[in-house]
């Protein structure tokens, strides 16, 4: 699948309403395989999709943002594919269209399949033909899974001749109006920041350029150097607000094109609110490992900050980025997640003291994190109520007579709306310990507020009943699959796991890689004592895959103290999932971590709070079952 950008020829709209834009022309276009020309015949475009006034106008190639539709295609004399489209009158279809007419929005992309391509010598002439598949085989095994990348062909790194294959049948799929041309200087070029998208990845986009280019015209490697330089440093100007300080130095130091800068920057804009990354200040490995949480508190409680500049540094960068000052000072989330994402608390050895045996310190026994390890999303940095869409109901088809009536149908769909939730741990430590010895208490601290909210977050994504503050957590999501051990709850056995599984598969969930369950520490204690059937193995298998085949992750977040008929809190919960990446946990700004040292100023003492917003949702509920009532008491 590919992509080409251009300007759109605008035309007021008709009588009819509809919008003209030219799609695609037979403009050399320098890809990492080399130079790539489509040719322009009735013979070579596959007009099936594009021109049956169906196939969408979408936006930034987002198939949940459909924005318009192609209702018709043509082939003119000049060797242009054109088009007529109407935009939706919905909110979102309108504002584009607007911005269209406006000029503000100028530059459409365009996918393609190719299905036969010719590469040809220095004059044109054929030496051999290819199918797309054979094509694409050849190329992913030469130049790997980016081959089709735009910008300097790898050709040119050895200083020879890039090949040049014209496509002799290729079939436009959609269209789509994008934000960032691909060529600054005469708008030409392709979408900047679909061809690694998941979306992009999976259904293949249309061509739209206007401008031609010639194989005369290109520059010498040192030119092209120059401009690639500049290009990039121009956009990371632009869009700074999308992008971190380093961003645009990275790229220059790493030669990568301009078009993949452009790539960059698409995904940036394009997952404001839903990236992990936006918040990311781009701290170094360095200044990561520097970063002291303990040497932040101790400036923020005598409010001395200048040994702690690494620090107030990296919370002004977050105060900028989220448009909005801490009630103290913000972790950067690259500091924060580092404890989050880790199912352990295993840096808590640091303490220095005269007296003090730091190599004898323990930190405090916590439930162990398993979600991100299980392959549950998590997105970071949002700013605002996100909705995750799905569609909830498949459209129906029935068998009917030569001439019976069709029943009508349409699909349903279904959405699960992240909105924040506050999760918050507090410290207190006296201040003279503080003071005199903040690095020596950083791993402590740290370990008490961040591994806290983190487990808090985690056991209510599990456990939330709905009511608020708390979010429905996994095993009270309606929709989900369920089984029954019995009245009074029933001893583990092989049957429950495998009937965990079944629910799933039974709903056309079918585990996959990220398959697996959750249980305790008890049900696990179970399985292990637990045999299949007499004189079989237990259930509980050694290895990475140790129950029923899946793997299974072990945490107290799963509950040992449920109730069912006349076993009173001795029952265990148990949650298999076929695909984990189906849940998901939203984390809402950064971590704010508020010192507070008047409230405890009679003892000495100063409160420490770390607030992190936070909700949990699952997209596609059949992905998982539950039981809760295994008997482990």
């Amino acid at each position: 699948m590919f992509q080409r950008t251009a300007t759109i020829e605008h035309r007021a709209a008709g009588d009819d309403g509809l919008v003209e834009i030219a799609i695609s022309s037979e403009a050399p276009y320098e890809r990492f395989f080399g130079i790539e020309v489509l040719r322009h015949t009735a013979a070579a475009i596959d007009m099936t999709r594009i021109g049956d006034g169906r196939h969408p106008l979408l936006l930034n190639h987002d198939t949940d943002a459909q924005i318009g539709a192609i209702k018709s295609a043509r082939i003119d004399d000049d060797k242009v594919l054109r088009g007529r489209v109407q935009f939706s009158r919905s909110t979102l279809g309108q504002e584009i269209r607007q911005d269209v007419e406006d000029d503000i929005r100028s530059h459409v992309s365009v996918g393609y399949f190719i299905d036969e391509i010719e590469e040809v010598d220095a004059k044109g002439n054929p030496v051999r033909t290819l199918t797309g598949d054979e094509f694409t085989r050849e190329m992913r095994e030469t130049h790997g899974d980016d081959f089709y990348r735009s910008g300097l062909a790898a050709a040119r790194a050895k200083g020879d001749t890039p090949p040049t294959f014209v496509v002799t049948r290729w079939t436009p799929f959609e269209a789509s109006i994008v934000p960032v041309p691909a060529d600054v200087t005469v708008g030409v070029g392709r979408s900047a920041g679909v061809e690694t998208t998941p979306q992009a990845s999976q259904q293949p986009a249309p061509l739209i350029i206007v401008e031609k280019r010639t194989m005369e015209n290109l520059k010498t490697p040192a030119e092209i150097e120059i401009e690639r330089r500049d290009g990039i440093m121009a956009l990371a100007v632009q869009y700074a607000k999308y992008l971190g300080p380093n961003d645009g130095p990275d790229f220059t130091r790493s030669g990568k094109s301009v078009e993949a800068f452009k790539d960059f920057i698409i995904e940036r804009i394009q997952s404001r609110h839903t990236d992990a990354s936006v918040l990311e200040i781009g701290m170094s490995k360095a200044e990561k490992k520097r970063y002291s949480l303990g040497r932040a508190i101790a400036a923020a409680v005598t409010g001395d900050w200048s040994q702690a500049g690494l620090e107030r540094e990296a919370s002004d960068a977050v105060a900028k980025i989220m448009g909005r000052s801490a009630e103290g000072f913000y972790l950067p989330p690259e500091a924060f997640s580092r404890d989050f994402n880790v199912g352990t608390a295993t840096e808590a050895g640091n303490l220095v003291a005269t007296d003090l045996r730091t190599d004898m310190f323990v930190d405090a026994l916590r439930n162990q994190l398993v979600m991100g390890q299980l392959g549950a999303r998590i997105l970071g940095g949002l700013t605002s109520n996100i909705d995750l869409p799905r569609k909830s109901t498949a459209a129906t088809i029935g068998s009917v007579t030569e001439i019976g009536s069709a029943s009508e149908t349409a699909p349903a769909t279904a959405k699960v709306t992240l909105q924040p939730r506050r999760a918050s741990a507090f410290v207190e430590v006296s201040k003279q310990a503080i003071i005199q010895s903040a690095m020596s208490l950083e791993a402590m601290i740290r370990d008490d507020l961040v591994m806290s909210a983190a487990v808090t977050i985690e056991g209510n994504s599990f456990n939330g009943n709905g009511t608020a503050p708390q979010p429905t957590g996994l095993r009270y999501t309606t929709g989900m699959g369920t089984v029954v051990g019995g009245t009074n709850g029933a001893a583990l056995a092989w049957s429950h796991l495998v009937d965990l599984e079944s629910a799933c598969a039974n709903a056309n969930a079918e585990p996959d890689r990220l398959a697996g369950y959750a249980i305790n520490t008890r049900v696990r204690g179970k399985a292990k004592q637990t045999q299949f059937a007499t004189n079989l193995p237990f259930i509980w298998q050694n290895g990475a895959q140790p129950l029923n085949g899946y793997r299974a992750a072990v945490s107290n977040n799963l509950p040992s103290n449920l109730t069912k008929g006349t076993s009173t809190t001795v029952c265990s919960a148990a949650v298999f999932g076929s695909d984990w990446s189906m849940a998901t946990i939203g984390l809402f700004g950064a971590p704010d971590v508020t010192v507070d040292p008047y409230s405890k100023a009679d003892t000495g003492q100063v409160k420490i709070t770390l607030n992190q917003f936070y909700d949990f949702g699952v997209r596609q509920p059949s992905a998982f079952s539950k039981i809760d009532d295994i008997i482990t008491g």
